[in-house]
């Protein structure tokens, strides 16, 4: 997996065109963004936990990590809807239980 820390300020409908590219690159930076930014928790968590199965780790472990950075944003997750995507990915390996396992410690702590 190659994540490095980048804080990207796109705009919401700046992070809906990129989210709609194969780009590998554009994904990851409009979900890292999206927990970041994005001012409608609901619309950010829901984009969030539609990546957290992509077969790609970069773009699913982007996605986990944003649902931690919108928790600590907003306060509260919804954890009926989290708990099960986060069991998937981490089943899929090590790389996505590690990402899990802080958006987890950021849940725990922030909500």
């Amino acid at each position: 997996m190659t994540m490095r820390y980048h804080d990207p300020s796109l705009d919401h409908d700046e992070a809906v065109r990129y989210l709609a590219t194969t780009d590998r690159s554009k994904v990851t930076e409009a979900l890292i963004s999206i927990g970041l930014n994005e001012m409608d928790g609901g619309w950010a968590q829901n984009t969030c936990l539609q990546f957290i199965g992509h077969p790609d780790d970069d773009i699913a472990s982007a996605a986990i990590v944003a649902i931690g950075h919108i928790a600590r944003r907003f306060g509260e997750i919804d954890m009926t809807k989290i708990i099960p995507a986060f069991e998937q990915a981490r089943r899929r390996g090590t790389a996505l239980s590690a990402s899990v396992n802080d958006a987890m410690d950021d849940i725990e702590m922030f909500t």
